[in-house]
């Protein structure tokens, strides 16, 4: 029926973000550690925006942006301008 056609599209898109994305698959704490280890080394201390930044991940997607905000390892050493 032309009602159901929504519905399926929606499933099929899920179903392929699976197949297209699988590192949205990993579970929560190793996407945090992988984010923790995209940060320079300690002492070194990443600005708050830039390539090499935390607030960087926050602009893929959806997903990562919750990962990364719900990290606290990757605010606590960030250098500001002001």
């Amino acid at each position: 029926t032309p009602d159901a056609i929504p519905l399926e599209r929606e499933k099929l898109h899920q179903e392929l973000a699976h197949y297209k994305y699988p590192v949205l698959t990993l579970p929560t704490e190793i996407t945090s550690e992988i984010f923790i280890q995209f940060l320079p080394p300690y002492p070194a201390r990443p600005a708050i925006v830039g390539k090499r930044s935390p607030s960087f991940l926050l602009r893929i997607c959806r997903t990562w942006r919750n990962v990364a905000l719900s990290t606290p390892a990757l605010w606590c050493a960030v250098r500001l301008h002001i």
